[in-house]
């Protein structure tokens, strides 16, 4: 019941803050180049196009729209610009803040029967656990702080191991801006499914 009442307490800044790239440009710099980003479907591909690049859904935790939201939602900005990689079908960034830093990371599979089967290995292999409900179709935290969700054909993870205890603007328990965070990214993946 606690942790369900956080999840809420949590959620209530999010929904009036983000806006996933609705139309604006970020405060500084030309709009993003990044395609727009599509959520992800159990009835498409996890990967839109060339096999060789992520799905616009996944790309869409590190370009500048999603930055700028994240920002507004943690109350600080990242340090040092982000540098994507997208390797053996993962696309992942890292957040890096003046005291710490977070990694963002999407495994596409191909499709939800492999996701599932990834989720569970992650989470066989984690340690102790604490499960998140009403985050994607299934999300838990590990001791760290650090919030895997799974959501059609891709798993999420949200690194935060490298984060202070507390964090952001108000501070947060590290915990708790892995859980905003990875609630971003699903409010913003909904978003653009309507």
């Amino acid at each position: 019941m606690r942790l369900r009442r956080t999840a809420a307490l949590l959620l209530l800044p999010l929904l009036a803050a983000v806006g996933c790239g609705s139309g604006t440009t970020p405060a500084a710099g030309p709009p993003p180049t990044a395609p727009s980003a599509a959520a992800p479907s159990s009835s498409a591909a996890p990967s839109s196009g060339a096999p060789d690049r992520p799905s616009d859904a996944t790309s869409m935790i590190c370009n500048p729209y999603f930055r700028q939201e994240l920002a507004g939602a943690l109350g600080t900005d990242i340090a040092q610009p982000l540098a994507p990689t997208w390797e053996k079908r993962v696309y992942s960034c890292e957040y890096r803040y003046a005291r710490g830093s977070m990694t963002l990371s999407v495994k596409e599979l191909p499709d939800a029967a492999t996701a599932l089967a990834q989720y569970d290995g992650l989470r066989g292999s984690a340690g102790a656990v604490t499960d998140l409900n009403g985050l994607g179709e299934a999300a838990y935290k590990r001791a760290d702080g650090t919030t895997v969700v799974r959501k059609d054909s891709f798993v999420l993870t949200v690194d935060v191991a490298k984060l202070p205890e507390t964090f952001g603007t108000p501070p947060r328990s590290r915990a708790d801006v892995a859980v905003m965070t990875a609630t971003t990214v699903m409010i913003c993946w909904q978003e653009h499914s309507s």
